[in-house]
């Protein structure tokens, strides 16, 4: 353990000496995270206690369970994919990314369901990774055969690579997304005006109230009318509790793995 640790700050002195701006970024995040000790004042109510029941109560004329056998099969993929890194160090270029690191079963199923149903035209994600979130996107795009998808991502670590960010994402779903490498912050505003009509939105980036607030407004302010805005990890701090509490839009907080899953939809 004591080894690992020193391997990885060894890492991040060599990487910052020839990428000065690396070593800034972290502390940026850092001090942003740290920052949040200060937003957690309120505590959330579930609307939902499960991604069934938010389904069963919002979209009444659709029976999700025939979407189950096409999950499986998503699942299974996804099982395999981790099964080759499980004998991975992390932190190493091999396993960039902790497993945990990863988006929960409940919100990967959550994406891929109400992608299926709302058949959306555009959707825009920040937080990659592996590309889990993207993955079930992607799947549920191709089964529409309509959509694509734009993922934001940035390289901020010594052993992250441009080649691992959505790593999971197969060939055949490649040609229905989009790539853009960056932090949201300088990123995020550029997607919206270059994709007209962007239908969900999906926070899956740093969770610091700081950067949630960020992603919010400019989703809400550039998102189509009735389009949708998912953040995961809400629980973190209260900023999807202060975005929401002066606005008059839909909103529900659903319980995902003893987790805040956050649904927005625009007026």
């Amino acid at each position: 353990m004591l080894m690992s640790k020193l391997s990885l700050i060894f890492q991040i002195i060599k990487k910052s000496i020839f990428k000065p701006r690396l070593m800034l970024e972290l502390a940026e995040e850092k001090s942003e995270i740290k920052d949040d000790e200060k937003f957690r004042k309120h505590e959330y109510d579930f609307d939902f206690e499960s991604i069934n029941d938010f389904f069963k109560q919002k979209y009444t004329d659709v029976n999700i369970r025939k979407f189950e056998a096409e999950l499986n099969e998503i699942d299974n993929m996804v099982e395999e994919f981790f099964s080759k890194l499980k004998d991975k160090e992390y932190p190493s270029k091999e396993m960039p990314y902790p497993i945990d690191y990863s988006i929960s079963s409940d919100s990967r199923k959550f994406l891929y369901i109400l992608c299926r149903i709302t058949k959306p035209r555009n959707v825009i994600e920040t937080g990659v990774a592996y590309g889990l979130s993207s993955f079930y996107i992607l799947s549920a795009l191709n089964r529409n055969e309509y959509g694509k998808l734009t993922s934001i991502d940035s390289v901020f670590r010594p052993w992250q690579s441009e080649e691992m960010i959505g790593s999971i994402i197969p060939k055949n779903l490649r040609s229905k997304w989009k790539l853009v490498l960056g932090k949201s912050n300088e990123k995020l505003l550029d997607e919206f005006k270059k994709i007209e009509n962007v239908d969900i939105f999906v926070h899956d980036s740093l969770h610091s109230y700081k950067n949630m607030t960020f992603e919010f407004n400019c989703a809400i302010n550039n998102i189509k009318n009735n389009g949708i805005i998912i953040s995961d990890d809400i629980l973190d701090n209260d900023a999807f509790y202060d975005f929401i509490k002066n606005k008059e839009i839909m909103n529900s907080v659903i319980k995902v793995e003893n987790k805040g899953l956050g649904f927005i939809q625009k007026n």
